[in-house]
């Protein structure tokens, strides 16, 4: 029997609240951008690859570990049948203690949601869904490889809202090949229009080793233009802030109230454990990530009980600078005193000389006993980032 809330949160009051992050590889095609761990893979594998997943799971089991997000990443965690959604759900709640406000995200595909999934997915306390829409467009999803329809987006967003499932972000991309801003301008309208609760809006990176890459490197498509990306992102900024939308995180932007509660740990410097392959884990004290490929890791469990391919321990140093690096992704900055008080370090007297040359560059701005990143600096944040390093 699930507790109150304010029960979880009384018994809970002296445990940090850890994130899940489940990593789902399977997806129905892979996408001329992606580098990611996912892909198409035989359903024998994708059942002893859930076995396994469920396993590390249940190994890490602990009744002192206060649970308040659950996150499924991929892939294309939307092809799962509610059943195996189901198991996995089942073992975390057995293995850890969950809050009965948990938010339970799964990222989806337009096209791999049904109405019967979608009131199941809900049934079983998914109260988050991230859509990778991408793009409005036709010919765009055709460039990234996207073998969803544009009409697809707004069926599986109303097959969502039906189901009663209304906290929603919409993935998008610019600087696809051939976008340009009067595209860009006609995807905005409609998403404006269908007014998600959450939109995420990512600037394409062309991997080496990516089919797009092969694409662009033999002149079948042109490069993306920089000049004309920044120009869609400063132009989203302006739409999103008409629109009523909060943009909180570089990326990220929500109706009030919406922001993604498991994203904001990465950015809080709270922890969290990875499951899966590829999968990310981090408690103050270490880093540590599991084997990439679904084979590997299936071999790994069935091996040796593990999955971990690699740790980096945190040193006061790293912990400092990584939490400088992510907190200043967020909208807000970094509050000086609050980081004194939790870290032991004065930030303007730790990295004043690089501090003063961001300033004076236009990419940082210290207000209000906020350190944060300028409308410049949003855009040319890995330069900041780097003065951490």
């Amino acid at each position: 029997m699930k507790r109150s809330v304010t029960s979880w949160y009384t018994t809970t009051a002296n445990m940090a609240l850890w994130g899940i992050y489940a990593h789902i590889p399977f997806c129905p095609y892979k996408c001329s951008y992606c580098d990611f761990d996912s892909g198409v893979y035989p359903a024998p594998l994708q059942q002893t690859y859930l076995v396994a997943l469920r396993e590390e799971i249940a190994r890490a089991r602990t009744a002192d570990l206060a649970v308040d997000t659950i996150y499924f990443g991929g892939g294309t965690p939307s092809l799962l049948d509610p059943e195996s959604l189901w198991e996995i759900l089942q073992t975390i709640y057995q293995s850890f203690a969950v809050s009965p406000d948990v938010e339970i995200t799964i990222e989806a595909n337009p096209g791999t949601i049904t109405a019967e999934k979608a009131r199941a997915f809900c049934a079983l306390g998914v109260n988050r869904v991230s859509l990778g829409a991408q793009t409005f467009s036709e010919s765009e999803l055709r460039v990234l490889g996207r073998q969803h329809t544009v009409d697809q987006i707004g069926e599986s967003v109303a097959l969502l809202r039906d189901a009663g499932l209304e906290n929603m972000n919409l993935d998008l991309i610019i600087g696809i090949p051939s976008q340009t801003l009067a595209s860009w301008e006609r995807t905005m309208d409609r998403v404006f229009s269908m007014r998600p609760t959450h939109i995420s809006v990512y600037m394409l990176e062309i991997h080496e080793g990516t089919p797009l890459a092969a694409h662009v490197a033999r002149g079948c498509v042109k490069e993306p233009d920089d000049m004309l990306t920044v120009q869609m992102y400063e132009r989203f900024l302006e739409r999103a802030e008409a629109e009523g939308y909060e943009h909180y995180e570089i990326s990220n932007f929500c109706q009030p109230g919406f922001a993604c509660r498991h994203n904001l740990k990465y950015w809080s410097d709270e922890p969290y454990l990875g499951f899966g392959c590829s999968a990310h884990s981090y408690d103050h004290r270490e880093r540590w990530w599991n084997v990439a490929t679904p084979h590997a890791y299936v071999e790994a469990m069935r091996e040796r009980g593990d999955a971990v391919a690699g740790r980096i321990v945190m040193t006061e140093r790293r912990r400092i600078e990584d939490a400088l690096m992510l907190g200043l992704r967020r909208r807000q900055g970094v509050n000086l005193r609050a980081f004194r008080e939790r870290y032991g370090v004065d930030v303007l007297d730790l990295y004043g000389d690089q501090l003063t040359s961001l300033g004076e560059a236009g990419l940082i701005e210290i207000g209000g006993g906020q350190l944060r990143l300028t409308r410049r600096g949003l855009v040319l944040a890995n330069e900041v980032f780097a003065v951490f390093v």
